[in-house]
């Protein structure tokens, strides 16, 4: 049995043997040119036929004397050597020089088809969906595997809010996305959705060219349920974005556009909640003193609150009466006890004075019966009267 190669020995195989392979060290390469980048002062771009796909390279791309529009679409050839990356295993073409054929034959269809829909209508605002306010039924269209799909459902959830989510996962790349992405518009337009999204996450132009496809331009344009694209960063535009009722950036942003409307809704309940709470306050308060006011006059008006207040009369007056009366006896018995005082003095004064009788003759008190000759009379003076007598005899 063969003794395994390490992963070192492997690569550093390969790598030799492009590097003393003289086709691989003379390239002369023929294709359209797509993701064009720059980094660290060097040219990233790539070549593409169909869905084939192969990288290049233009080390210290500022540094040298190349006068080019490198705008995607482009049909290029490009001289350079395979190079072969030992870290990420990677082949990519050292290009040294590259030369301008025209636009791409595929990248001219392309633009055909764009000046078609232009032409139909399909980017005109006016013919677009408006997006509902406060959704509850949303589509999702996009990869089961993808981080889009993370993204978007963890901005959804961010938040309370009524959404239910109809996921139809299919692929968003490759040969089969045109197919399976205008299949699930078209049955997902069927449900009475409130909206349709269709997300992915951000990509290179050749992992977005599907968005860029009829069949989907097509069912997105024909769809009754709006529809949000969020395929891609800013950087990523396709037609679908053109098409849709509304375009996103990204995943996050199309799950925080459809909070959105519940984060203003909460506040506005918010809102709506303190205004009602302080206008039901402010009624209490004035039920409340109302109460009061009604309260008092019950209380005043109420047959206890009088029988009350006769009560407390009735024992006013009873304590009046009694002060009175009880004056009254004192005053009387005062002045009872004056006459008899009194009385006791007369009735002392009328037995003393019953043991006195004067008898005045001539102006002059008699002491004596024989200061009286017969014929004489006098006054008899008693402590009731006076009488007038005369002696007959003696």
């Amino acid at each position: 049995m063969r003794k395994p190669l390490s992963v070192k020995q492997f690569n550093e195989y390969v790598k030799s043997n492009i590097k003393h392979d003289p086709i691989f060290q003379r390239i002369n390469l023929i294709g359209e040119l797509c993701n064009v980048r720059v980094n660290n002062y060097h040219l990233y771009f790539s070549l593409k036929e169909g869905t084939d796909i192969i990288d290049a390279v233009i080390y210290y791309y500022e540094d040298k004397d190349i006068s080019f529009d490198f705008s995607p679409g482009k049909e290029v050839i490009i001289r350079g050597n395979l190079s072969f990356n030992n870290y990420s295993s990677r082949l990519i073409i050292v290009a040294s020089d590259i030369e301008d054929v025209g636009l791409s034959k595929e990248f001219k269809e392309f633009l055909k088809m764009q000046e078609e829909f232009k032409a139909k209508g399909y980017f005109d605002i006016e013919n677009k969906n408006p997006i509902p306010k406060l959704v509850k039924k949303v589509g999702l269209i996009t990869s089961k595997d993808g981080a889009a799909i993370v993204d978007f459902l963890a901005m959804i959830n961010s938040r309370a809010n009524d959404i239910h989510i109809y996921l139809d996962p299919v692929k968003v790349q490759g040969d089969q996305a045109e197919d399976l992405v205008a299949k699930a518009i078209n049955r997902l337009d069927k449900l009475g959705l409130d909206v349709i999204v269709i997300t992915r996450g951000g990509g290179s132009n050749e992992d977005l060219a599907s968005f860029n496809q009829r069949k989907i331009i097509e069912a997105v344009h024909e769809a009754k349920t709006p529809i949000i694209s969020a395929i891609g960063h800013n950087i990523d535009t396709t037609l679908i974005d053109y098409t849709s009722d509304l375009s996103l950036q990204t995943p996050t942003e199309a799950g925080s556009y459809l909070i959105a409307d519940y984060i203003d809704y909460e506040k506005f309940l918010k809102e709506k909640f303190v205004r009602a709470r302080s206008k039901i306050q402010s009624t209490l308060d004035m039920r409340s003193l109302s109460l009061k006011i009604l309260e008092s006059k019950l209380e005043n008006s109420s047959p206890r609150k009088l029988i009350d207040d006769r009560l407390k009369d009735l024992r006013s007056v009873n304590k009046n009466l009694d002060m009175a009366m009880k004056s009254l006896l004192t005053y009387n018995g005062t002045k009872l006890n004056n006459l008899t005082h009194k009385f006791d003095y007369l009735t002392k004064l009328i037995d003393m004075r019953k043991n006195q009788i004067e008898i005045n003759f001539d102006g002059t008190n008699i002491y004596s019966a024989h200061s009286f000759k017969i014929g004489d009379e006098f006054d008899l003076v008693f402590s009731d009267g006076k009488l007038k007598a005369r002696i007959i005899d003696g």
